[in-house]
């Protein structure tokens, strides 16, 4: 096949190349298309001149892809090696993941040492609700780790599981880009942050769970890939704005109608505004390597 026969080049796709998401994309977009086999890969031909932009967009978009699954699951073994493959991949995602279960199973049949870890400390008297101890004595004792120890605690098995698979998706994909070390970094920055902000906006509650550490990995993995786009991140738009729709119906209280105890709004508008800072920095400085 040759130009001048009325088709135009698009490029050469190597083997490997995802042919059946591509035809799929042409097919969905009406764009006219031929593949002639060339060695182990593909040619791809276009009517001349018809929509040659969008088709290099289209490939584009699915190599970006292809470095994402790379990323994420190239190596990945099967059954119980997974765990220690996850381990050296993304430990700090995976370890914030085991203590927030921790934390379901403390609160669930412990709850006698919960009070250790909340943001402010409290008694039980005579079976009722927590009498909370003054914040200024807190922490002039020196229980500075009650800054991030709420974010483990989980009031119930809903909470857990939305939080930790939220955390899982967007967790590895942060820590793989930015390294292990600036990760905990931030990770600690989300969770003091956002406990703090949840004190500031509610005063002394009982609250927990790692929902403001998520929203804050939301809005890290939004700003930082609008200014430095990067194919780990690529996370689907809808699904951003989807979280952002929930963070605005919980703030309209409408959630609280349905759940015992309310939502943790302090703590989502804080991560979430500490999480966007945070990627806005991180989008403008070169990436670090471990």
């Amino acid at each position: 096949m040759a130009e001048s026969d009325g088709w135009v080049s698009a490029g050469t796709l190597t083997a490997g190349f995802d042919l059946d998401l591509l035809v799929l994309a042409l097919n969905r977009n009406n764009i006219v298309y031929r593949l002639v086999e060339q060695g182990e890969g593909h040619e791809l031909w276009l009517d001349k001149g018809r929509r040659q932009a969008d088709v290099q967009q289209l490939i584009a978009q699915i190599q970006e892809m292809a470095v994402v699954e790379n990323a994420l699951n190239t190596g990945k073994p099967e059954g119980a090696d997974s765990l220690r493959f996850y381990f050296t991949r993304v430990p700090v995602t995976l370890i914030t993941l085991i203590l927030g279960v921790l934390g379901f199973f403390l609160v669930s049949y412990k709850q006698d040492v919960v009070h250790l870890l909340t943001f402010v400390d409290f008694t039980l008297v005579n079976g009722k609700g927590p009498q909370f101890v003054p914040v200024e004595e807190t922490f002039a004792s020196g229980e500075y780790w009650r800054f991030v120890t709420p974010a483990f605690l989980h009031f119930g098995i809903f909470h857990v599981v939305f939080n930790s698979l939220w955390l899982w998706e967007f967790g590895r994909r942060v820590e793989l880009v930015s390294g292990r070390s600036a990760y905990l970094v931030l990770m600690l920055t989300l969770a003091s942050g956002s406990n703090a902000g949840q004190y500031l906006w509610d005063g002394p509650v009982l609250f927990g769970g790692l929902s403001g550490v998520v929203y804050g990995l939301v809005g890290y993995v939004w700003i930082r890939n609008r200014i430095a786009p990067q194919p780990v991140l690529n996370v689907q738009p809808g699904i951003i704005y989807m979280l952002i729709g929930w963070l605005l119906v919980c703030l309209f209280g409408i959630v609280d109608v349905f759940i015992n105890g309310g939502v943790a709004n302090g703590a989502h508008v804080s991560g979430l505004l500490i999480g966007m800072l945070a990627g806005a920095l991180a989008g403008r400085q070169k990436p670090l390597q471990e």
